[in-house]
């Protein structure tokens, strides 16, 4: 029962202490606002108490001025609970002062009154906060002490208002003696208290200053801007420098130990009003006491401490960092070198191997147009399967170098989707005839669009695919399905997908079969052969398209491989060829060509192609007889090859559009490399056919170019 009750009050009691307390303010505000609640109840209870001893003496005056002071110390107390602080204050002592000048007029000075003013001085440190509130403090002082004058000016030594006998002075002035110095003494136990806990708290926050300067990553150091002198570093700083003992580094001159061009950025930052502060960040190098030097990040904070300016300088070694991107640099020029060496060598090879190439599918394509025996051709057919398989390889061997290090651009020029079909199924129209296969092509209507894309790179994906599809399946139907699964008014995502009806791919085998080099499994290798080349190759290209190439397939039943492309529709876009006339390759009758080639073999498969289309060739062995009979013969195109003696096709170029900016001239080449297009067109070249040449391409191109000088003649 005794602990309820005790608890209840000692609750009531925090309650009254926490009154005026507001969790949104900071700790320091309420902390003040409890300072007052104490200097509060300190005058209320200094009045409960001498409102009993003077009911016991009979002097009803001074209760009378007690109970008023008790009603104006309670209305500052709810002033400050409703955080009118300030007001509560400056009326509780007001209310203390005029309480003291009161009883002591009223009582006397024998009756020891004025004593009240120990405590209440004492009680004063609290209310105001002597750090901060200069001018309460003064004018606080200068009320207290014009009080405290006037109590004994004015107040008499025995009261002239109340009857009180020398007994009563006696006890009176005896119980307010004792009473002032027990609240006195409670007042100085708590100041030292306090003064403690505020020492042990600034101890606490040194150290853990401390401890956070001595850890820290980076060295630092406090230099005096005025005298540019060390006086400060932590522990790191002299495990970094070298330094055994803290005082080796202080009172050393801040050039000495960080070198001139610290002590330049210390100056400048010196210089700064200290109101604005911008620190400084950079790198630095150092020198270490045994003279080894390091490479740091410095970052330079200046701050004012006690009306003097200093410097904090944090400084992270970084030596090892910069080694390591020294070694990444140097690793980046190998890499880099390598694939030039590379790409020189891919060029090289390349070169090498397409112009027998070009000669022996050239070759073949002449025999295979003209009159042979018929014992004959079937080894022409294998010879040319044979050839055409070995350029595929070739093919495909530069491209995936190419993609690998990421040279592959790709071209936006505008297409018939359904005619990109069209010559897709046309080029497999021999081996799916000689397999027995069905082909159907499902094109949706809303996919017959004139697109922007690489038409080629398009070819070279659906051929791949189609060409897998043609190699996996024994007997079925092979499907080319593509239609526009969103069709906008400038733009269109268009849905590929071929599917077979052969061997199939086991699910664990899914993802290998996107791989570099990599069939489903080594018995496919053998049985089917290829590079594992051609689904890596059309996924990247697919993927720098902005589309995703994916498969689904069962063994035995067959697969699908599939993906989604955005296009921008080309707007009443026509090509300057009519592709009617590309079908069955019809005479160029009338056109004049310029043939430049230094391989005999070579310029007899391309003149013999030439002549078959009625074109009139023009011969020339190197660049500097092609620069002549150019003159000569006035031709309405070139075809020149870039590695010829005497002068190249770049400067045989060069030499020609000093006097014919327009002439079309097509580089006939078997070098390959990256960015090949953009080069020869910043030579003078208008287009260029790679070795070995397609008939129908080569034929092609010779009608755009033409077709295109026409119509600039008659327009100018």
């Amino acid at each position: 029962m005794q602990t309820n009750i005790l608890d209840k009050l000692v609750s009531f009691c925090y309650s009254i202490l926490n009154s005026g307390i507001d969790p949104a303010k900071g700790h320091e505000e309420n902390k003040n606002v409890q300072r007052l609640i104490i200097f509060i109840f300190f005058g209320i209870g200094v009045n409960l108490i001498s409102v009993l001893l003077n009911v016991v003496h009979g002097l009803y005056i001074s209760v009378s001025l007690n109970i008023t002071s008790i009603i104006l110390l309670s209305v500052c107390y709810f002033l400050n609970k409703d955080g009118k602080r300030v007001f509560a204050k400056v009326l509780g002592i007001i209310t203390i002062n005029l309480y003291l000048f009161a009883i002591s007029y009223a009582e006397g000075l024998k009756a020891g009154e004025h004593m009240y003013y120990f405590p209440f001085l004492l009680a004063l440190i609290f209310v105001i906060d002597i750090r901060k509130n200069y001018e309460e403090l003064i004018m606080t002082s200068v009320v207290t002490f014009i009080t405290a004058a006037l109590i004994f000016i004015v107040a008499p030594y025995v009261s002239n208002v109340q009857t009180i006998s020398t007994e009563q002075y006696s006890a009176l002035f005896s119980s307010n003696l004792s009473l002032s110095l027990v609240i006195t003494a409670c007042f100085t136990y708590y100041i030292l208290k306090t003064l403690e806990i505020n020492e042990e708290k600034l101890l606490d926050e040194t150290r853990f200053k401390d401890t956070v300067y001595d850890t820290s990553l980076d060295s630092v150091f406090i230099v005096d801007t005025h005298s540019m002198v060390i006086t400060g570093c932590n522990k790191k700083a002299m495990e970094v420098f070298g330094f055994t003992g803290k005082e080796e580094i202080l009172g050393t001159a801040a050039r000495q130990l960080l070198g001139n061009v610290m002590e330049e950025h210390i100056v400048v930052q010196g210089k700064q009003q200290f109101a604005k502060k911008s620190p400084w960040y950079g790198n630095m190098d150092f020198i270490r006491k045994d003279d080894t030097p390091f490479f740091a990040y410095v970052n330079i904070v200046p701050f004012s401490h006690r009306e003097f300016n200093y410097c904090k300088i944090s400084i992270l070694d970084i030596t090892e960092i910069k080694i390591a991107e020294f070694e990444i640099l140097k690793a980046k020029e190998k890499a880099e070198k390598a694939v030039q060496v590379k790409s020189r060598f891919l060029s090289n090879m390349s070169h090498e191997l397409r112009t027998p190439l070009n000669a022996i599918i050239g070759t073949t394509n002449i025999i295979l147009n003209e009159e042979y025996l018929p014992s004959q051709k079937q080894s022409f057919e294998v010879l040319k399967y044979s050839s055409e398989h070995m350029m595929q390889l070739v093919n495909d061997i530069l491209d995936f170098s190419k993609i690998e290090a990421g040279k592959m651009v790709l071209e936006s020029t505008p297409f018939n989707v359904k005619v990109f079909l069209q010559k897709v199924a046309a080029s497999f129209a021999a081996p799916i005839a000689a397999k027995n296969l069905a082909l159907h092509i499902e094109v949706d209507n809303n996919a017959d669009l004139e697109v922007y894309g690489d038409e080629m790179r398009l070819i070279q994906v659906m051929n791949n695919l189609l060409a897998n599809a043609i190699k996996f399946t024994e007997k079925g139907t092979l499907t080319i399905e593509v239609k526009a699964v969103n069709h906008r008014s400038h733009n269109a995502d268009i849905y590929f997908a071929v599917k077979d009806t052969g061997i199939g791919i086991a699910q664990g085998k899914m993802r290998q079969i996107f791989e570099s080099f990599t069939q489903a499994d080594i018995e496919t290798t053998r049985k089917f052969g290829g590079t594992g080349l051609g689904l890596a190759i059309s996924k990247k290209i697919v993927a720098q398209m902005g589309g995703n190439l994916q498969a689904e397939s069962n063994v035995g039943t067959g697969s699908i491989f599939y993906f989604t492309l955005g296009f921008k529709i080309a707007q009443q876009q026509k090509s300057y060829v009519d592709e009617n006339k590309l079908k069955g390759l019809s005479s160029l009758e009338g056109i004049k060509v310029l043939l430049a080639e230094d391989n005999p073999i070579n310029m007899i498969v391309a003149k013999r192609f030439l002549q078959k289309w009625n074109i009139e060739v023009v011969e020339s062995e190197n660049g500097v007889k092609a620069v002549e009979r150019f003159y000569q013969h006035n031709p309405d195109l070139l075809l020149i090859d870039l590695e010829m003696p005497e002068m190249d096709g770049a400067q045989t170029v060069a030499e020609i559009r000093k006097t014919h900016p327009y002439i079309p001239i097509i580089a006939f080449t078997a070098a390959t490399y990256e960015n090949i297009k953009e080069d020869l067109l910043s030579k003078g070249f208008n287009d260029y056919v790679p070795k070995p040449f397609k008939p129908e391409e080569l034929h092609k191109k010779i009608m755009q170019f033409t077709e295109m000088l026409n119509i600039h003649k008659k327009a100018s």
